[in-house]
């Protein structure tokens, strides 16, 4: 809407002799250039001489040697932590290497602990906070407690009635 006619003049004018030959020209360019390019290759050959030809990025699978490093470096830590696993069932004996092993997973396990409960007042916050933005929540917000303490105390009901093997091998004895 906002061209003027002046525009569309231009447009309609046929093109002038310096163009023509300048469009020539670069056809004959053009074409000069694809009769130098080697021909084209067909289907199979063409995809293979592409992937041949392109560079290769390290993080391609199509060369195998260029996974042999981290495969080895993923074998040498599979190997190791086997081996510290394994030590002290060499040395130890069994009895004392389980119980070391016990006694390892469960430092692991404990040490989330105090940061959990030291997260707890700063997750009661928050909670504290989003209840009260959105009071629309808190029923939903009940449900899924509720649902997960239900779930939390069939699953304990569940542990409590099946019989450890502690248990069954001093009824034995």
């Amino acid at each position: 809407m906002n061209e003027s006619t002046g525009a569309r003049v231009q447009d309609v004018l046929p093109p002038t002799l310096e163009e023509l030959e300048r469009d020539r020209r670069m056809e004959l360019i053009l074409d000069e250039c694809v009769m130098a390019s080697p021909a084209p290759r067909f289907e199979g050959e063409l995809t293979a001489w592409v992937m041949a030809s392109r560079p290769f990025a390290a993080w391609e699978v199509r060369r195998a040697r260029a996974w042999r490093i981290p495969a080895v470096a993923a074998a040498a830590l599979l190997a190791a932590s086997l081996a510290i696993f394994l030590a002290p069932l060499w040395s130890l004996g069994p009895g004392t290497a389980f119980e070391t092993w016990a006694r390892v997973m469960a430092a692991g396990t404990a040490g989330g602990l105090p940061a959990l409960l030291a997260a707890v007042p700063a997750l009661a916050s928050a909670l504290a906070a989003a209840l009260a933005r959105a009071p629309g929540t808190r029923p939903a917000l009940a449900g899924a407690l509720l649902a997960s303490g239900g779930v939390f105390t069939l699953l304990a009901r569940r542990l409590a009635q099946r019989p450890s093997r502690l248990n069954t091998g001093a009824r034995r004895g």
